[in-house]
């Protein structure tokens, strides 16, 4: 009864996203080892471990998806993923709950990316844990990053929209909704507003955020209100993209997204890494 009535609440915000998942044409499946992972939301994940292509991986970044389709192939799609796999991390993509081939329960989406981000842990417990998250994957990121017990040492968030009114004040069906449930479900909501978790961060993880001058759905301005409260505690850049569309500053800026990214992580996750050794010694 309870999934059922949630499937009736999502449907205005997720419906048309409720598609069989296909592998993308371009992609070598050999390179990717299925997981299934059992969430706190009452949903089974379905995820894919792609290895690092160096001999020696620096660490494993998880990467939650933005609203779509394709779901967890967005990374495979739009390069994400082989840009750090060749940087030498291994990575973990998964379908939030009700996407992909994720089995669909609650809204509680922050448990989704806790639960992969542990299994991720457990398959490399000696390496630093990264998140890598793009627009309502990025959203829900921030806010797993205020459980207790999350893996993560840095994010790359981008297109990350600060409360879930700002992304959907423009669509009157969800925005009411949204309204609705901060009346009668408040904590509910608040698990899903990003600015609040960062008020409540657990551990300081480094963070990277990205905004595209031409996101129509996160603009700019959204973007600076996240960061903002995130910068009253753990340490938050943010990058203005020219001519980024939502979620789509790889494709504009290719060479400095990866130099960006890549530099990004290996100084959050390597050489953070090596001064906790280092203290621990």
């Amino acid at each position: 009864m309870k999934n059922t009535a949630y499937k009736i609440f999502k449907k205005p915000f997720f419906g048309r996203f409720a598609r069989p998942w296909r592998w993308p044409e371009t992609v070598d499946q050999s390179q990717w080892q299925r997981l299934s992972v059992e969430s706190e939301s009452g949903a089974t994940i379905a995820a894919l471990l792609g290895p690092a292509h160096t001999q020696q991986a620096k660490g494993a970044v998880l990467m939650s998806h933005p609203m779509g389709v394709v779901a967890k192939g967005f990374w495979m799609k739009y390069g994400h993923a082989e840009l750090l796999r060749e940087a030498g991390y291994h990575v973990m993509i998964f379908d939030l709950n009700g996407f992909g081939e994720s089995t669909s329960t609650t809204m509680d989406y922050p448990l989704d990316v806790l639960a992969a981000g542990q299994t991720l842990q457990a398959q490399y417990p000696e390496l630093p844990i990264a998140v890598m998250g793009a627009s309502m994957g990025a959203a829900m990121s921030v806010c797993a990053m205020a459980q207790p017990k999350h893996p993560f040492k840095a994010a790359v968030l981008e297109s990350a929209f600060p409360t879930l009114l700002h992304f959907w004040r423009r669509y009157p069906i969800p925005k009411l909704g949204i309204q609705l449930s901060k009346i009668f479900y408040p904590a509910g909501e608040r698990s899903l507003r990003p600015t609040y978790a960062a008020e409540h961060l657990v551990g300081s993880p480094d963070m990277l955020l990205i905004y595209g001058e031409a996101d129509e759905f996160t603009p700019i301005e959204d973007g600076k209100l996240l960061w903002q409260a995130l910068k009253k505690r753990t340490q938050a850049e943010f990058w203005q993209v020219p001519d980024a569309k939502h979620t789509h500053a790889y494709a504009v800026q290719p060479n400095e997204y990866a130099e960006r990214v890549i530099d990004f992580l290996d100084a959050k996750l390597i050489d953070n890494n090596r001064r906790e050794l280092n203290q621990g010694n």
